[in-house]
């Protein structure tokens, strides 16, 4: 990888114009993966430092507390669906079989199951993350 190709660093991540819909989706899981570290040394040093000075351990979240609890949800549900896809993806039981280099080129390994578990990972997740904002703010009247 020349210089020029890296310049961006990490903000090259952002760049999304000439990507497919797999490569949209390995951002989201390198972002989500990085809010959830986030989210996790942020809970623990809160945690900590509210049963540090106060000896409480758990207070019943109020609107912000679900609401940060429903983005986290979201995240995690997202999270864990993409990497088994990918973790699929990486040892190749959805990859599609190679054929012989012939101009003009196309990819071959990016349709058929890989593509189609793009699709079922994405409507599970909507699916999931419809009951999940129904549940954690109480619309459903259970």
């Amino acid at each position: 990888m020349s210089r020029r190709e890296n310049k961006l660093g990490i903000l090259g991540w952002l760049k999304l114009r000439g990507y497919t819909i797999e490569k949209l989706m390995y951002v989201a899981q390198r972002i989500s993966g990085v809010g959830i570290i986030i989210f996790l040394l942020t809970h623990i040093l809160n945690v900590g430092l509210v049963y540090a000075i106060t000896g409480e351990l758990w207070e019943p979240p109020g609107i912000i507390g679900k609401t940060v609890l429903v983005i986290l949800g979201i995240i995690v549900v997202f999270h864990t669906f993409n990497g088994v896809r990918l973790v699929l993806t990486e040892y190749g039981f959805i990859v599609g079989k190679p054929r012989r280099a012939v101009y003009p080129y196309e990819m071959t390994s990016l349709g058929g199951w890989q593509r189609l578990t793009v699709y079922l990972v994405l409507i599970v997740f909507i699916i999931i993350l419809y009951f999940w904002i129904m549940v954690a703010f109480n619309l459903l009247g259970w």
